[in-house]
């Protein structure tokens, strides 16, 4: 991150401005005789590819106060390097080390706009750097310039070091989390994944599969057995299954019936019951085929409430570790709905159906939880003190989904059977959604299931499977459930879900990831060409709009900017164009806030198939949470880069895979201001259900960062940027055309008004006389 303050010369007046001398600026010392008069200093922020505007001054001999105009991605406790880079070559720069602290936003009373305020603690102490420090205090500036240039650790980056201290042992010594084995230690061990099924008592059948070494016919380690979380798949386990293979240990992971995956059953009627009842049928069969070796049950999220349950009824394993276990079931559906849905249930209020964190149950699943006691954290502490295993704990600290002072009181109800239990700081209650911070606790966990059945022993540093076994398993599992599946995704579908997507429009989370989608799509200037690639219901178009109104160089009626959104659902075009419509209508009458000269164009037009467009059209393009849903995200990208004009600029936004819209959902809600707009907030999470089951399905594609870096070397991008935005929910890309080379022919851009689509429509703004 860079940050450029401006001069600030203290003796310059505007002309019509006459200086007060009768009142000194107060000074005040502070340690080391360095005058400080409070002086503000405006400042240029580049942040993740983006440019920022805001001022900086020196708050305290401790911090340095930045504020900005808009939201850049800032979270406190990054680490920042400010150097000023005004300073000749062979002076001292004045290089300070800082974190950012206490980063607060507010909300202006218009749609878009606001600050991020946040301070700079120096690592060592202003007062240490005295050369930074007479720039920053002195009155009289001349011609100096501050350039606080930054380079910003992500926060992930800092957890393999915290995750360790932050194990708490009641009978075990403590151990430091395993190190990934260095190249030159690292075996290259071939695992198998070879299919399974079992038959329930119902006759329902159970499909799984067993993880192992080719190598470990002999071995005596115990069996794990994976029980996934709530609306997941055997496939989200495939990489711990894989770690823990890769190190010896034989793995059984199954899909749930009546539920996500590849077993029995329709998810409309699943019920905790039948969870518990899969759990008991893979336990039992692997006590039947591997009579000899200890297991280890191993459950996730809801899955752990139920095998708590199920162990308190009948012991089947011999240790039991609970991955981010869910303990207070009706606390974790109110805390994700904001709405008592077990409470609704007891007065009668007994709908056919219920969206339960993000998928569509019958009414037999509150039914059947309160029936079988499933529901509050007192049924989970009687079950918990009827437990008869040893049992670990791994919670995220971050969790929305599951609150800090029921697990501690689950914690007490173990007593003596709680052996381990660790809290991974940053972690959300998906573990998967940061693929660094789960394969150390992966690690953890290898080293847990070591201390099992040899705990005396010191053990090897933990070994890395093989990334090509892993992504070919990968690749194999998903393209065998594909044609199993019916989608319920289609025109329908996108055509209700930007109806609801109105909502999201208003949700701080989403008009931040706008912000940093406009200030990383770099200045637009009159005569650009701007391509709002899905544009749904218009919002990016009019937040297009209002920048454009607050940016004086992009006015000219004689050339104006030209928008051009497209998409594939006409009622959502139809819906963009009258809300632009709207807003001229009325900015046209504020003198004040006139709007920009503008040409505006709608296409109903298909990102599945090659545009009308010449080459090199557009100077900008953005597609804002458009591409995952693209069968061919690769084959988009390219085509858009195609209507990408030499030196123009794209940003794409798209979420990420296994993605927890907990978060953004609860504050969409308590921002809501009516109960339609509740009403709107439920349907838009019930629609996300729908999205992640045919991402589960392999009909989107939410690519990771490593899977985008293959896309855009591909792209012949390979220095093209990528970050964490949506609160931390999906990657913003920034993709760069390089300039034409000498000679090369640019094509005249299609006028937009003739697009030849099903519909199109066409406006222009003026500018203000």
């Amino acid at each position: 991150m860079n940050m450029i303050a401006a001069p600030l010369l203290a003796t310059q007046q505007h002309p019509s401005h006459t200086p007060n001398t009768s009142v000194e600026a107060p000074h005040r010392s502070f340690a080391g005789g360095i005058p400080e008069t409070d002086p503000e200093f405006p400042l240029t922020l580049d942040c993740f590819g983006g440019t920022w505007q805001g001022t900086v001054k020196l708050e305290s001999p401790s911090f340095i106060k930045v504020r900005v105009q808009g939201f850049p991605p800032i979270v406190s406790h990054q680490h920042i390097s400010l150097t000023d880079a005004a300073a000749h070559p062979e002076e001292d720069s004045g290089i300070l080390e800082g974190l950012i602290r206490d980063v607060r936003l507010e909300r202006d009373s218009t749609f878009w706009d606001g600050t991020t305020n946040f301070l700079i603690e120096p690592l060592s102490g202003l007062i240490q750097h005295p050369g930074l420090l007479s720039h920053m205090l002195q009155v009289n500036l001349g011609q100096a310039s501050i350039r606080l240039q930054g380079h910003i650790v992500e926060a992930d980056d800092t957890l393999p070091a915290l995750l360790p201290a932050l194990v708490k042992e009641t009978r075990t010594s403590t151990h430091s989390a395993a190190r990934p084995s260095s190249s030159s230690e690292m075996a290259v061990s071939t695992v198998q994944s070879t299919p399974l099924s079992m038959v329930k008592a119902n006759g329902q059948r159970i499909h799984a599969f067993h993880d192992s070494r080719v190598d470990s016919s002999s071995s005596s380690l115990p069996i794990v057995v994976i029980a996934p979380g709530y609306a997941e798949t055997k496939r989200d386990y495939v990489t711990l299954a894989y770690y823990l293979a890769t190190n010896g240990f034989e793995v059984i992971r199954y899909d749930h019936t009546n539920h996500v995956g590849a077993s029995d059953g329709d998810h409309f009627h699943f019920t905790l019951s039948s969870m518990k009842e899969d759990f008991h049928t893979v336990t039992e069969y692997v006590r039947t085929h591997w009579p000899h070796r200890s297991v280890i049950g191993l459950a996730a999220s809801m899955a752990a409430r139920v095998a708590v349950k199920a162990e308190a009824e009948r012991s089947s394993v011999d240790h039991l570790m609970l991955l981010v276990g869910i303990v207070n079931v009706r606390r974790t559906v109110a805390a994700v709905h904001l709405e008592d849905v077990f409470a609704q249930y007891a007065s009668g209020h007994n709908a056919d159906s219920a969206n339960i964190l993000g998928l569509n149950v019958g009414k037999q699943f509150l039914h059947d939880a309160c029936q079988n006691r499933f529901v509050t954290l007192d049924e989970t502490l009687k079950d918990a003190q009827q437990l008869q295993v040893p049992v670990m704990m791994l919670s995220a600290g971050q969790d929305a989904w599951v609150a800090t002072d029921d697990l501690q009181a689950f914690s007490r109800a173990l007593g003596d059977r709680l052996r381990k239990q660790c809290v991974m700081p940053d972690s959300l209650h998906r573990v998967q959604e940061n693929p660094k911070l789960a394969r150390q606790i992966y690690r953890q966990i290898v080293e847990y299931c070591r201390e099992t059945s040899e705990p005396s022993q010191d053990h090897p540093a933990v070994i890395e499977p093989n990334r090509q076994l892993l992504g070919r398993q990968h690749r194999r599992e998903k393209q065998a459930h594909l044609p199993n599946q019916t989608s319920t995704i289609g025109a329908g579908f996108w055509k209700d879900y930007l109806q609801h997507f109105q909502t999201v429009g208003n949700c701080e989370d989403y008009l931040t990831l706008l912000d940093h989608v406009f200030h990383t799509l770099g200045p637009i200037l009159p005569g650009h060409r701007v391509l709002d690639a899905g544009c749904g219901n218009g919002t990016a178009g009019l937040s297009l709009c209002h920048r454009l109104s607050t940016a004086p160089s992009s006015h000219s009626q004689a050339n104006p900017v030209q928008y051009v959104g497209i998409d594939v659902i006409p009622e959502a075009l139809t819906r963009a164009k009258e809300a632009m419509n709207m807003m001229a209508f009325f900015s046209g009458r504020t003198a004040n806030a006139p709007l920009p000269g503008l040409r505006a164009s709608w296409a109903n037009l298909d990102l599945h198939h090659p545009l009308p467009f010449p080459d090199g059209s557009f100077d900008r393009i953005l597609s804002n949470l458009v591409l995952g849903y693209i069968k061919k995200p690769e084959a988009a990208l390219q085509e858009l880069y195609r209507v990408l004009a030499p030196g123009g600029r794209m940003v794409i936004s798209n979420l990420k895979p296994d993605g927890d819209f907990s978060g953004i959902y609860q504050r969409l809600v308590s921002q809501a201001h009516d109960q339609q707009e509740r009403i709107q907030a439920r349907e838009l999470l019930n629609n996300y259900g729908k999205i992640r089951q045919a991402e589960k399905e392999g009909r989107f594609q939410f690519y990771n960062q490593a899977q985008w870096r293959h896309v855009l070397d591909a792209l012949g991008q390979p220095h093209a940027q990528i970050y964490p935005t949506f609160a931390n929910q999906a990657y913003l890309i920034i993709i760069e055309k390089p300039q034409a080379s000498i000679g090369s022919v640019h094509s005249e851009p299609t006028a937009f008004s003739q697009l030849p689509s099903r519909e199109c429509f066409s406006m222009v703004w003026p500018a203000a006389a």
